[in-house]
């Protein structure tokens, strides 16, 4: 499973310019984007991510880089992501 978005973008989102390390954010980056796409169920990884997808990664990261001594759930991002899910019955 790739990352939905990269270093570079969730450093520009977060308006990161030094202190805060690239393997520490490409962990957040691959922790959002696996709890993403658990939701996202119907989009099939093809092509480059939807904006939506994007947009939730990085408020994922966002929440995760502010609140670093919790894990805090979604916040918000679901009506990003419910358009995308396939629900099984």
């Amino acid at each position: 499973m790739a990352d939905l978005v990269t270093v570079e973008e969730a450093r520009a989102y977060l308006q990161l310019t030094h202190g805060f390390t690239d393997p520490s954010l490409a962990l957040l980056i691959t922790a959002a984007s696996e709890a993403v796409l658990d939701i996202a169920t119907d989009w099939d990884g093809e092509g480059e991510p939807p904006a939506r997808l994007k947009l939730a990664v990085l408020q994922r990261v966002v929440i995760a880089f502010e609140n670093r001594g919790s894990v805090e759930g979604p916040s918000g991002e679901e009506a990003l992501l419910l358009p995308l899910r396939t629900l099984e019955v």
